[in-house]
């Protein structure tokens, strides 16, 4: 028989339930990956439907996965990485076309079309890339 974990020195009932820092650690257990609902509740003996309404009150994983319209954060990552390599291929065949148009009508694009601004934040690009 294994021995039961504990999480708090709090962790056991009061006359009024469960700790507060009981219920919330087991909902970090929970929401992480590290137990089931049902793995849970064996393991520190407590009801799972209990556990279901804490993490209905407590929980946080509900509200992150709203906020990343239900994604995971794995696939949220590869979403912006796949975002990421697509405006980098615009930025490099803006950056060729400009150069082209440079050579072929011997035009300063970037010194004659952009404002003083954006040639400050270009220069200032292309030194933090060296």
């Amino acid at each position: 028989m294994r021995k039961k974990k504990t999480i708090t020195l709090s962790s056991k009932p009061t006359y009024q339930g469960y700790s507060h820092g009981f219920k919330l650690a087991i909902i970090e257990r929970i929401e992480n990956g590290q137990l089931s609902i049902n793995q849970a509740a064996k393991e520190y003996d407590v009801s799972s439907s209990g556990i279901r309404k804490w993490i209905k009150k407590y929980g946080n994983l509900d509200r992150k996965l709203r906020n990343m319209q239900g994604k995971s954060p794995k696939q949220k990552i590869a979403e912006l990485e796949k975002k990421l390599r697509e405006s980098e291929k615009k930025v490099l065949i803006w950056e060729t076309a400009m150069e082209i148009i440079e050579d072929e009508f011997h035009v300063d694009v970037k010194k004659k079309y952009l404002t003083r601004y954006q040639r400050h934040v270009l220069k200032s690009m292309e030194k933090e890339s060296e």
